[in-house]
């Protein structure tokens, strides 16, 4: 939803959120017990190594939440090996391959590839941090090849806005969080992301939002900032 309009992705993942509606509403509820286990320091101790082992603890409360299951109760009534790696198969082929191919049919938003070309000439390093697989998607919508890095937060065992994702992200550019300045749609993840990790954050919105360095709907206007 930064680089493109969420509406666009939203009303064309539609038919097969249809075709699939217990299946996404348990991966929005699993996403979200994720991000409250995440603040336990059990999690901290020893959380996710790598995009594999998120997936299949994102699949393990998928499935416990299919089940009717609950999601901060995994240990009791767990579901079988067998129905965690069906339900973990489903979410590759629905959500991780299927859903990414809708974006052929997104356009960026207007603006993005004339501001990134300006950033880029002007010596700026561009990165990308996404809670899915953004690889896809990036080419998808041609703007691949623009960015440095492109990340996913799977990748760190955290979603936003645990500041985790992000300190890896930092640490991948070699830079302090004073020399990034983070750019995203959401204030709930990216905002609250970017600060816990003391970065800077700009924020896609028609509105202002309280906190962000800078809110802007017009990309001449974030390349303007980021450049002065």
């Amino acid at each position: 939803g930064t680089l493109y309009p969420a509406s666009a992705i939203n009303a064309l993942a539609l038919p097969l959120a249809l075709g699939h509606p217990l299946l996404f509403a348990a991966f929005a509820q699993a996403r979200k017990a994720i991000r409250v286990l995440a603040r336990d320091e059990a999690y901290a101790a020893s959380p996710p190594r790598g995009g594999p082992e998120f997936m299949r603890l994102q699949a393990e409360l998928t499935a416990s939440l299919l089940g009717g299951g609950r999601a901060r109760h995994r240990v009791r009534g767990l579901p079988s090996p067998d129905r965690i790696d069906r339900v973990e198969a489903v979410l590759s082929e629905v959500v991780y391959r299927r859903l990414p191919e809708l974006f052929s049919r997104v356009a960026p938003y207007r603006g993005v590839e004339a501001a990134l070309d300006r950033l880029a000439r002007a010596g700026l390093r561009l990165a990308v941090l996404s809670d899915q697989p953004p690889a896809r998607k990036l080419e998808l919508l041609g703007l691949a090849g623009r960015f440095e890095l492109a990340l996913c937060s799977e990748d760190s065992g955290y979603l936003k806005p645990s500041p985790e994702p992000f300190r890896v992200l930092l640490a991948s550019l070699g830079l302090r969080s004073d020399e990034v300045l983070y750019v995203g749609n959401s204030r709930a993840y990216d905002l609250e992301g970017a600060k816990a990790a003391r970065m800077a954050a700009a924020m896609v919105s028609r509105r202002p939002v309280e906190g962000a360095a800078l809110s802007f709907f017009d990309w001449d206007e974030l390349a303007d900032f980021a450049l002065s």
